[in-house]
């Protein structure tokens, strides 16, 4: 059992943060008659969870919800934890190979490529893939939709950790259920990211499987991920255009 200062201290989230979590019902732990806190393990394992999701950027609303999934729902959410995480550390141990050899260039201890100067940065191909988009559907549009990156991105998570679950659950990827979250991808599209027409939208369904980028992402999400949405979108669109 721990104080809250002394899971403050250990997880590094203020007294200030732990009680918030508290009030709005997201870790609430065990309290005494003398009005002190007490975090069991599971309280402890709980609040672990909660940094890694606030880490991949959801919002404590969404963070809350995941939480009263079943165990084996967890786990999988886990399992694309740390595949993300993975990448992201792949990114980092290459950008600190770029950073040493820097150095020693800067030192004159070694010559860099143009190539190597640039390894690890990704700034530039979101700016190649935002320019694209420009190009495609107008400046005003996608800058718009920057705005609105994190309940876009929130919502892009929600959907398709729902996918992966029904996908798990063996259910087809044409059920009404699927077909459902089809729509709400597409209203979500709508909503934060730009008018998206119905084949415009069959498009973006193709490309989930047809570009190796977007397959990849969302295959983290399970194997067989982005066919699975390709096929519950082709049959919204077939079930929206009859």
């Amino acid at each position: 059992m721990y104080l809250i200062k002394k899971v403050s201290e250990i997880s590094g989230v203020s007294v200030r943060a732990l009680h918030h979590y508290d009030k709005i019902g997201l870790l609430s732990p065990q309290k005494q008659k003398n009005g002190y806190r007490y975090y069991s393990e599971e309280d402890m394992s709980f609040l672990q969870m909660i940094l890694f999701y606030k880490y991949l950027g959801f919002t404590l609303k969404k963070i809350k919800e995941l939480l009263k999934q079943e165990d084996g729902e967890i786990l999988n959410n886990l399992r694309i934890q740390l595949d993300l995480m993975q990448k992201e550390k792949q990114k980092l141990l290459t950008l600190i190979d770029t950073l040493e050899k820097t150095i020693a260039s800067q030192e004159r201890r070694v010559t860099m490529s143009t190539k190597e100067k640039f390894n690890g940065f990704t700034y530039r191909d979101n700016q190649k893939y935002k320019q694209a988009a420009m190009d495609m559907y107008g400046k005003e549009v996608i800058e718009k939709a920057i705005e609105k990156e994190q309940e876009l991105t929130d919502g892009f998570n929600e959907i398709f950790f729902a996918f992966s679950k029904n996908m798990s659950n063996g259910l087809k990827s044409i059920s009404k259920k699927n077909i459902d979250l089809a729509e709400k991808l597409h209203k979500h599209l709508c909503k934060y990211s730009f008018d998206c027409k119905i084949d415009v939208f069959s498009s973006i369904g193709y490309g989930y499987v047809q570009n190796i980028e977007f397959k990849n992402n969302l295959d983290k999400f399970g194997d067989g991920t982005a066919q699975y949405v390709c096929d519950a979108i082709q049959q919204y669109v077939k079930e929206k255009e009859d």
